[in-house]
């Protein structure tokens, strides 16, 4: 079984929309010779993350900044 690689973007705290790329798709288009793996989405400003599907249907999750960094924080105060 071939799992998908886990694909995160971080974009900056007041940004609602984004153009990302594709790492699984980037594969698939070096393989058989094209460049399509770019899609674009918009994260509403009240929301921290979301997981979006570029063309072909592969998860991308896309995070504020300032959430990822709050949730590395978090995880090590938990830790310690």
């Amino acid at each position: 079984m071939n799992a998908e690689p886990v694909q995160v973007l971080f974009i900056a705290r007041g940004a609602t929309s984004f153009t990302a790329v594709c790492e699984v798709c980037i594969g698939i288009d070096t393989a058989v010779g094209l460049s399509a793996s770019t899609f674009a989405g918009r994260l509403d400003p009240d929301l921290e993350e979301g997981v979006f599907l570029c063309r072909r249907g592969h998860q991308v999750t896309v995070a504020r900044a300032a959430a990822a960094a709050a949730a590395e924080t978090a995880a090590e105060t938990a830790a310690a």
